[in-house]
């Protein structure tokens, strides 16, 4: 993607850290990084700048989102580049500076086949949002799979996720693991010590099962309460743990249909906005017209902005970052640093971005996004550099 590199200074928007709100503010960049923040009154701008006005706005940190299959009509699972490029520009339209892309269980020839070729394009695009991989499976429990097609999920064997991790040439990021399978824990320490991220999701693991898992490596948790057993008082599981589990951060997919609003704001309460990672889970149909789409060689349709197979299982969703934002300060009560928090700089610490990405302060790099009063996405700079700007009609 081919984009403009020059000084930039964002004048007179609210400046959102992502932990004070700076009013009145003006953010200077350089090459890739913040040269300069604060109060409007107190920055002078050099020569040769370029200026944007964006008063009445939001700046906030460009968003990092963990978990996304796919977006305007086009998935990481397609067998092309074209794809990735498109499914990268669209989230650029919304806001998200840096994106795993994830990939969904395949037969292990097709598998390792979408791994390489993503490796292969993060490898020779390191100017792209695309960061790394999030691998959701192959390693679930078929109880509990979800938009997932059965019959694609793998038995764990730590010769398989050799395989997989040296098709991936190490940019597996983060992995869900159902962990009570048999043969899960030495995949699990295989892949932590390789410094992959463990998510424990598509599960049924007790409380006890994840207390084990936590020692194995398990840091995380994908997309709470779905696809996971309910809470039980008496038989406690993945939920009653993610609370109470200071090591275990959660994914939030906050549309308002895989989790209440009410129950997003019990979260924050319960885990605090430093334990809360939003993520859009969105699929090819993210941005799409109503219809049919696909989804792991399954019939996926879109209704309403919701996704879901014939058997009506969600099936993703068709999110992006700056709506979460938007949700969980409109229906679930969060403080707007909060939300942001939750979209930028927790999702980066995860994943050991969080020296360089997820907040705005000098020396971090220039990834930027101004928001407007409806949290409309009106520009994206990424690397310091303009990679979206809405054009009004």
């Amino acid at each position: 993607m081919k984009m403009e590199n020059k000084k930039l200074a964002l004048v007179g928007g609210k400046i959102i850290t992502p932990f004070r709100i700076i009013e009145n503010g003006t953010i200077l960049t350089e090459g890739k990084r913040i040269s300069e923040i604060g109060k409007s009154v107190d920055i002078n701008i050099p020569g040769s700048t370029e200026i944007i006005d964006v008063s009445g706005r939001l700046i906030c940190p460009g968003f990092v989102d963990l978990l996304v299959h796919g977006g305007g009509g086009f998935g990481f699972a397609d067998e092309n580049d074209s794809s990735v490029e498109k499914v990268a520009r669209y989230f650029l339209e919304h806001g998200s500076t840096s994106v795993l892309a994830s990939l969904f269980a395949k037969p292990e020839e097709l598998l390792l086949k979408d791994l390489r070729r993503l490796a292969d394009y993060i490898e020779s695009h390191p100017e792209s949002n695309i960061r790394g991989i999030h691998m959701e499976g192959p390693y679930l429990n078929k109880q509990l799979k979800g938009a997932m097609n059965e019959s694609y999920l793998w038995e764990p064997t730590v010769e398989s996720w050799n395989k997989i991790w040296e098709a991936s040439k190490g940019y597996i990021k983060i992995m869900t693991i159902a962990p009570e399978l048999p043969g899960a824990p030495a995949v699990m320490r295989s892949a932590a010590r390789q410094g992959v991220v463990l998510s424990i999701g598509h599960s049924m693991a007790t409380y006890d099962e994840i207390e084990v898992a936590i020692d194995n490596g398990a840091a995380h948790v994908t997309h709470m309460f779905n696809a996971m057993s309910p809470f039980h008082h008496r038989h406690p599981g993945i939920i009653l743990s993610s609370l109470l589990r200071n090591e275990l951060k959660i994914e939030l997919i906050a549309d308002t249909l895989h989790v209440h609003p009410a129950v997003m704001e019990l979260l924050i309460k319960m885990k605090g906005a430093s334990g809360i990672i939003l993520v859009s889970d969105s699929i090819r149909a993210g941005g799409m017209h109503e219809g049919e789409y696909e989804f792991a060689d399954q019939k996926v349709f879109m209704k309403e902005n919701k996704a879901f197979l014939e058997d009506g299982t969600l099936a993703g969703s068709t999110l992006t970052l700056n709506i979460a934002v938007k949700n969980m300060v409109e229906t679930a009560n969060a403080k707007i640093t909060e939300a942001v928090r939750m979209a930028s700089l927790n999702g980066a610490k995860v994943v050991n971005f969080e020296h360089k990405k997820g907040i705005l302060a000098v020396g971090k790099d220039a990834d930027i996004v101004v928001l407007n009063d409806d949290y409309e996405v009106e520009t994206t700079i990424l690397g310091g550099r303009i990679a979206f700007q809405r054009v009004e009609a």
